[in-house]
């Protein structure tokens, strides 16, 4: 410990950082991991850093083109500066990928996630150094608050999580700084990097600002130097001097936010107490990963973190304003609301908590510090946290001590810390001697937290984590090499996938499918293939409430196009030309126009995937199926339909006016009004209980497997009794005879038998050839849910036992009980409908679905157009014991001769000469009569129109595109794009940049030169 006192403590940190780092990067070399996800990571964040790695090539070639643009990659087409922000504008470490080469991004990402890291570290060292600790405390304190659990989980899997642990130390630095000697520079400094770097962390960090502010008031007040009033005017100018400075990125990103889709979630997803299992799963998690992270709740500390609570705890008027600072986490911690109000008001997610990161940090340092100095008491109590807290987590499991298999090593490293602390104290070891064991003790523990994430012999993570160059190899064959025939084939128009091209099941607990068609990606925005869809925390508005208003199945708000639930006319809409498909899947029903490309043999044209072990005979890939009827970029539609009249339409016949007329707010004199009439055909049908599987005649016992008939070596004790198998076959007599009472009208329930098991339903159609050449569609109104409770399982779980002829014992009942404390039911649901070549499915998402929770009492299932007639749909579910459906329809939408002349018609109404440029789209108007400019162009008020030279109002058409209205005649269009609210906050920045130097400078003339007299 000597040369440790001769060294500054950032290079003793930063040591032990490469000793850290460097067990980790061998965990991942020898599993060959990358840092890069599988789920978010690969889907969002690597594909968004590549494509921001381009847009930095081209600034750098052709800066006069600006730096962010409207992007037509971007789903339909976003503007680059809104949509990045969240995630890689403002991140200052992004722009550091310009160092990797094109081919390196992905070495360059996980690079960047562990430079954050090593921040994160440095950011705490200098907050630790307004309290005037010493060096091995500072160390020992900020090692501990780097590697906690949410970094290494959240870090690993969103690097952008890592700059909360960044930016809060320097913001409260920053406040102590003026509390103490009224410095506003560093405050400023900290503000702009936080509101430039992510909006959505700017509002957590500002609530945790001014928590931090009222506590430090309460434990500053009675000191003589300090001044309230001044601190507080100090504080605020230097806030609104911080969001002055990053005006310019802060504010079109903050309005772009405020008409996106996030804007309607539920507070707290309706939650007004956690599950109880959330609250039983706590004390595990505390220095371990406990079960899974619902939530979000991620607290996995070190040992010598959680003695430091309990130390500082058992001190409490010592260090009252931390403590309190713990307590109101906690109490955080407890209630769903505070949460939801650190996510905006939405949904209850503890993303917050690497706030609580610093106070623990903090209670760490004083920890340290104390070391040689714990009384008999302290040690008594630290002695007594360890039995205390198993014996807590036995409890909480039901009088069984369930721990994670790599939990088991946390808790030997924590009882061997307690071990050291009181072997020193009964020896007297020298100072050195305990902080070097003390140290080392940490250091492994860290080690061992994180391999306890990544080693495959400690738990599944790792194997969610990319392999290394599989990230580069998942972008490049994400088509399977068909994007290279299908890129130069478009003009202007798009594409999408097919029916679980990239299909990912969710297999989390309490989940069900979240992903029924598709995994959300962002891939195709690097390939050019102008994908449709997006996933992206911010989407358009506009685009999100025309999806909900013609009720898209596949609507989320991470994704609110996704594939236009292969809808016929919403594809023709958005100007989809070309769909990918996985040639094992059997396409029999593609929306209405397309047609399979096949090669001059006839036979589909195939992409194989460049795999060596498939058969040559049998290869698999992908196919194209390209559509004739997809509609122009731009072009002009002659009839007017007013929002009056689009919102009095069904969600169906809403999406086919907008082939017959474009959508305005309202009427617009000299163009025609549309009288639309709707030629939708609601089918008959009649519902039947499919018995096939419903156990309720003794004859069908013999068809259960062999595993659960009379085994004749078992003892007739556990043999069912006559009287058990008849009480089973009457319940489920009782549920199919109530199954047909209440669906004579029509499919209003869906049930379970006595056994658990969800029974299947058919819908027959009494004229089949009303379905052909139709688009068939299920719809259900009012659906509500009657979840499984524990009476109902542990009642399933009997007559499923008595079947099985096996006796369920008392401890069986005993682990039902636990079972029971330990799950939750969340809401979610299936409820899958298959015609023939085609099925759908409405997911209702949990309340625990942080993201894209959404309550679906309705739903519009699109099952496919096909030229010839269908009969039967087959309708299951899955989650709850029964789910109720007020109504149920089946309807039909023609695509006849009259369709394909208007989809014609609006074709050769397209413009001419149409080019697209960054932030400009050009063309030629032909219409010899008044109409409107009707795109598939996202609305936003950035867009500008002109036409012949003149500037023209834009609207609002189709509830969710730019337009306006053109005179008739030929004419010069042009749109031009200009990001909202830039000028406004480059202005404001360039006002307060030019107010911070003039205040510099009288500083620096007069002040400074009057403190000299």
């Amino acid at each position: 410990m000597k040369i440790f006192k001769k060294i500054p403590v950032w290079i003793a940190y930063t040591a032990c950082f490469l000793v850290i780092i460097s067990a980790f990067w061998l965990t991942f070399r020898l599993t060959n991991r990358s840092l890069i996800w599988s789920f978010d990571g690969i889907a969002q964040h690597y594909p968004i850093l590549i494509d921001f790695r381009q847009m930095i090539v081209n600034f750098i070639q052709h800066p006069q083109h600006g730096f962010t643009n409207w992007a037509w990659n971007i789903g339909l087409g976003a503007d680059q500066l809104t949509s990045f922000s969240y995630y890689v504008v403002g991140d200052l470490f992004n722009y550091l990928i310009i160092l990797f080469p094109k081919n390196q991004v992905a070495l360059g990402y996980s690079v960047l996630v562990v430079l954050r890291l090593y921040c994160a570290g440095l950011a705490f060292l200098l907050y630790c150094r307004n309290f005037h600790f010493k060096k091995f405390s500072q160390l020992i304190s900020t090692l501990t608050y780097t590697f906690a659990s949410y970094a290494l989980y959240a870090g690993m899997h969103h690097a952008f999580f890592l700059l909360p642990l960044i930016l809060f130390p320097l913001l409260a630095n920053g406040i102590e700084q003026v509390l103490h000697r009224h410095a506003v520079v560093p405050l400023i400094i900290a503000v702009t990097i936080t509101f430039l770097s992510n909006f959505y962390f700017a509002y957590i960090l500002g609530l945790g600002c001014l928590v931090y502010v009222i506590v430090r008031y309460f434990d500053l007040r009675t000191s003589k130097s300090f001044r309230p009033w001044k601190s507080l005017l100090s504080l605020t100018a230097a806030v609104i001097a911080g969001l002055g400075m990053a005006a310019v990125l802060f504010v079109p990103t903050i309005m772009y936010a405020f008409q996106s889709t996030r804007i309607t979630n539920q507070f707290a997803n309706g939650y007004h107490l956690y599950p109880l299992s959330y609250y039983l799963g706590l004390p595990g998690k505390i220095i371990g990963m406990g079960n899974s992270f619902n939530f979000w709740l991620i607290i996995g500390i070190s040992g010598f973190s959680l003695l430091a609570i309990i130390y500082v705890l058992s001190h409490f008027r010592k260090y009252r304003a931390l403590n309190w600072s713990l307590i109101l986490l906690g109490i955080g911690i407890v209630f769903p609301q505070v949460s939801a109000i650190f996510n905006a008001f939405a949904a209850p997610s503890n993303r917050w908590l690497s706030l609580g990161l610093l106070p623990i940090g903090l209670a760490s340092a004083y920890f340290a510090e104390a070391l040689r100095h714990l009384t008999h008491r302290d040690l008594a109590i630290l002695a007594a946290s360890g039995p205390s807290l198993l014996l807590v987590i036995w409890l909480s499991n039901g009088g069984i001590l369930k721990l994670h298999r790599h939990d088991l090593v946390e808790y030997l490293l924590f009882f061997s810390l307690i071990g050291i602390l009181l072997i020193a104290n009964l020896f007297n070891w020298k100072r050195r001697w305990l902080q070097s064991s003390v140290l080392t003790l940490v250091i492994v523990n860290l080690i061992s937290l994180g391999i306890g994430f990544y080693s495959p012999n400690s738990s599944s993570y790792s194997k969610t984590m990319y392999l290394q160059n599989q990230a580069q190899q998942a972008v490049s064959n994400y088509y399977d090499q068909a994007d290279h025939y299908v890129t130069p084939r478009l003009n202007h128009e798009r594409t999408t996938i097919g029916p679980r091209y990239h299909y990912q099941p969710d297999q989390r607990k309490n989940s069900l499918n979240t992903d029924y068609f598709n995994a959300e990606s962002n891939i195709p925005m690097v390939l050019g293939t102008h994908d449709i869809a997006s996933y992206l925390t911010v989407e358009n508005g506009y685009v999100g409430a025309l999806e909900q208003q013609v009720q898209n199945n596949q609507f989320t708000p991470n994704n609110p196009v996704a594939q236009n639930d292969y809808r016929t006319s919403l594809e023709n809409l958005m100007g989809v030309k070309y769909l990918f498909l996985d040639s094992t899947r059997e396409e029999k029903n593609l929306p209405a126009g397309f047609k399979i490309v096949r090669n001059r043999d006839r036979q589909p044209r195939l992409f194989p995937i460049p795999n060596q072990l498939v058969n040559p005979a049998k290869p698999n890939g992908t196919i194209i199926a390209k559509n004739n009827e997809a509609l122009p970029l731009a072009y002009t539609q002659t009839h007017v339909l007013t929002d009056q009249q689009f919102h009095r339409l069904s969600p169906l016949e809403r999406e086919q006016s907008l082939i017959a007329a474009a959508n305005l707010p309202s009427a617009i004199s000299g163009i025609k009004p549309l009288h639309y009439h709707s030629n939708l055909r609601s089918l008959a049908y009649q519902t039947q209980l499919d018995q096939t599987n419903l156990l309720t005649k003794p004859e069908q016992l013999d068809q259960l497997p062999a595993s659960t008939r009379s085994n004749r070596s078992q003892p007739n004790a556990t043999y069912a009794t006559a009287q058990q198998i008849k009480a089973i076959l009457k319940e489920n007599t009782d549920i199919a005879n109530q199954s047909v009472q209440k669906n004579r009208t029509g499919l209003h329930q869906l049930t379970s038998d006595a056994l658990g098991n969800q029974n299947q339903y058919e819908l027959t159609i009494k004229n089949p050839e009303q379905t052909r050449n139709h688009e068939l569609y299920l719809k259900l109104e009012g659906i509500t849910v009657t979840p499984l409770d524990a009476a109902q399982t542990a009642a399933n779980k009997a007559n499923r036992a008595v079947l099985a002829n096996r006796a369920l014992v008392p401890l069986n009942q005993l682990t039902a009980i636990r079972n029971n404390l330990t799950s939750y039911d969340n809401g979610s649901f299936v409820i899958t409908a298959s015609a023939h070549g085609m099925s759908n499915a409405v997911t209702q998402l949990g309340k625990d679905e942080l993201s894209n929770y959404l309550p679906k009492h309705q739903a519009l299932l699109n099952l496919g157009y096909s030229a010839k007639s269908r009969k039967t749909i087959t309708i299951k579910f899955d989650g709850p014991a029964a789910i109720n459906i007020k109504k149920t329809r089946l309807i039909a939408v023609p695509f006849k001769q009259n369709y394909h002349r208007q989809i014609k018609r609006l074709q050769q109404a397209r413009l001419h000469q149409l080019r697209l440029q960054k932030n400009t789209v050009t063309g030629i108007s032909h219409e010899p009569q008044k109409a409107v400019l009707t795109t598939s162009i996202p609305y936003s008020s950035g867009w500008q129109l002109s036409i012949d030279g003149h500037p023209t109002n834009t609207k609002v058409v189709n509830q969710a595109f730019v337009g306006g209205v053109v005179p008739a005649g030929n004419h010069r269009i042009r749109l031009t794009y200009h990001t909202p609210g830039l000028l406004v906050g480059f202005i404001i920045t360039l006002i307060t940049s030019l107010c911070l130097a003039g205040s510099w400078l009288w500083y620096l003339i007069v002040i400074r030169k009057s403190s000299q007299k």
